[in-house]
């Protein structure tokens, strides 16, 4: 067990490179996969990506431990407006459908109801995102590494962004109001996301912060992860597969 002021000072550097490098390295990591989109940069891209992603979660679990990075028991009193008003909590779950809904079910479903109607797609959600498509998989090796991707990012960025950052913020050693902590966690998540600009940046605050909610009610982020994780693998579907197999 490690000592008390090595683990926190591990916290403290993990915020840091949350905070700072990871934002800044990741828009020079893109930047540069833009100006040399090939398949080969791109799963290196995907590569380093995922190794600094578990490393960092693996850091996490080791100055803070499993159970308190992975689950959370806030009382009515820290965040009373969400967990003492019944209404609320309706609302905050009926949005996280929502968004479930519109950027998943109905995409998947649609590709499903064509395929098996067989109709053509359009792709229409994909011309939507173009600016983006550098970064996007486009080959067949290229989409089986997004799956690592998009299982490392459900795991690993819930894991920090919301089981380590709020606790940093909230518990130890700032011990901030728990809404206030969410908000910031939830806005240095979305300047992960800097390669988007300020509309990917945006969305992915407001995305995070549903996420921390959602962590809050159920007390655990198994569902934070498995909702993460499906989000970003819905791209295999708006994205249209290579051309030299069938669609």
């Amino acid at each position: 067990m490690f000592n008390v002021s090595v683990a926190t000072l591990m916290q403290h550097l993990l915020f840091l490179f949350l905070l700072v490098v990871a934002p800044i390295w990741d828009l020079y990591d893109t930047r540069r996969l833009k100006r040399n989109p090939s398949s080969e940069q791109k799963i290196r891209y995907y590569k380093t990506l995922c190794t600094w992603l578990w490393i960092a979660s693996a850091l996490a679990v080791v100055a803070i431990g499993f159970r308190p990075l992975f689950t959370i028991s806030p009382s009515p009193g820290e965040i009373s407006w969400l967990l003492l008003h019944p209404w609320v909590r309706y609302l905050v779950e009926a949005l996280i459908a929502i968004v479930v809904i519109i950027s998943v079910v109905l995409p998947v479903g649609t590709v499903i109801w064509k395929k098996l109607t067989k109709r053509p797609r359009k792709y229409s959600s994909a011309d939507a995102l173009k600016s983006l498509s550098y970064f996007f998989p486009a080959t067949w090796t290229e989409r089986r590494w997004w799956v690592f991707v998009c299982i490392t990012a459900g795991v690993c960025e819930e894991t920090l962004f919301r089981g380590s950052m709020l606790r940093y913020l909230h518990v130890i050693p700032w011990t901030l109001n728990l809404t206030l902590a969410l908000l910031i966690s939830s806005v240095i998540f979305g300047f992960n996301h800097l390669y988007q600009g300020a509309g990917g940046v945006a969305g992915s605050a407001i995305v995070g912060f549903l996420f921390g909610l959602l962590f809050l009610l159920t007390g655990n982020l198994l569902l934070p992860i498995i909702f993460h994780g499906v989000m970003d693998l819905r791209m295999l579907a708006i994205f249209r597969p290579p051309a030299d197999t069938p669609s």
